[in-house]
């Protein structure tokens, strides 16, 4: 059961991530085609990753 723990657990944040991976995209896939503001979307999403993706790993 202890091996199981940690593997549970990346498990659970992986597809966390993936999820939340998926709709970041499908919001900038959308802002292309609209082509409304892609710049400015790109640059946001890109910044949020680099300051939170860090946080959460360090809470792990």
């Amino acid at each position: 059961m202890e091996l199981l723990m940690p593997f549970a657990r990346g498990f659970v944040v992986n597809a966390g991530m993936i999820a939340a991976i998926g709709a970041i995209n499908a919001f900038v896939l959308r802002q292309g085609v609209l082509r409304r503001h892609l710049l400015a979307t790109v640059f946001f999403c890109a910044l949020a990753d680099t300051l939170l993706i860090p946080i959460v790993f360090s809470k792990s």
